[in-house]
């Protein structure tokens, strides 16, 4: 009698391990997620004077279904700061700026980088470029 309880208790298991895991694959695969979505990762300014500022705002549109989080923008210089929207709501859109204050000295062409952290699973990373060409007239 106790095989046969063994017996049916393991048959019963062995039948809703699997459904159980498909439930959870399933639910995962439907959970809520951002979408970042931008038309362009680089800007170019053209040729432009030398101790022109540089300020430029990407558009980012969250496309998914969850809130997108900019986690962090992080310019590959100490001369670029940005300043971002932290949450953008699904369809809406937000901005990330980048500037380049002080380009007195700077001469021929300039590129300047920032890396963006964000809570996209497809897109958890990127780099965002400014690009001018400064020229004395």
């Amino acid at each position: 009698m106790r095989t046969n309880i063994k017996l049916v208790l393991l048959t019963f298991l062995l039948l809703v391990s699997p459904a159980t895991a498909q439930q959870k694959q399933s639910t995962t695969a439907l959970a809520p997620r951002p979408k970042l979505a931008i038309t362009s990762l680089e800007h170019s300014f053209g040729t432009v004077k030398p101790g022109t500022p540089l300020n430029f705002t990407f558009k980012v549109k969250n496309s998914g279904d969850a809130q997108l989080e900019i986690e962090s923008v992080s310019p590959s210089c100490g001369c670029t700061t940005s300043n971002f929207d932290k949450a953008i709501a699904p369809g809406k859109t937000g901005g990330i700026t980048l500037a380049v204050e002080k380009t007195d000295t700077y001469n021929g062409e300039v590129t300047k980088t920032s890396t963006v952290k964000t809570n996209d699973p497809d897109r958890p990373t990127f780099t965002l470029t400014l690009k001018a060409t400064f020229k004395a007239e």
